[in-house]
């Protein structure tokens, strides 16, 4: 049987992803592009060479996702993809000079937001929101593959 603190907290972290979901929705949507855009662009932004399996991994998004984000970002110009001198199979994303540009113009706002909402948690907060956020989200998805596992026995 649920508690109603359990339920209560259930409610109100669902709630809070959600709506933090729907802000960066809305912030996408204010710049033009979709989510799987912006994910690339922010990462990218940040970390100048990543892999489409980094990607894929630190983001959440599906794999086919993130490929159209990649094909779409490539066509435009704004990505290339460079094979790793070691293992030809491994193929790092990186942002070409147009590309560093469009980001810049696209996510730097985004990152001045989220620095404003850090200044004003506090970074000791803000810090301790994400790890306990990632804590939960692993949890959850963990939970959510055992179920899915147990429905696919039956």
């Amino acid at each position: 049987m649920i508690s109603k603190n359990h339920e209560s907290i259930s409610e109100l972290v669902t709630l809070a992803s959600v709506r933090a979901t729907y802000a960066y929705e809305q912030y996408d949507k204010l710049m033009g592009i979709t989510q799987y855009e912006s994910i690339i662009l922010y990462e990218l932004f940040t970390h100048p060479r990543l892999s489409q399996k980094e990607l894929v991994y630190r983001s959440g998004i599906p794999k086919q996702s993130i490929s159209k984000g990649i094909h779409i970002l490539r066509k435009q110009g704004y990505l290339e993809v460079i094979p790793d001198d070691q293992d030809k199979r491994v193929k790092y994303c990186a942002l070409t000079k147009e590309g560093k540009a469009y980001a810049q113009k696209k996510e730097a706002p985004l990152l001045a937001l989220e620095m404003r909402v850090i200044d004003k948690l506090g970074p000791d907060r803000a810090e301790l929101a994400c790890q306990i956020l990632n804590e939960w989200t692993d949890l959850l998805s963990a939970e959510i593959a055992n179920l899915k596992e147990e429905k696919q026995k039956q």
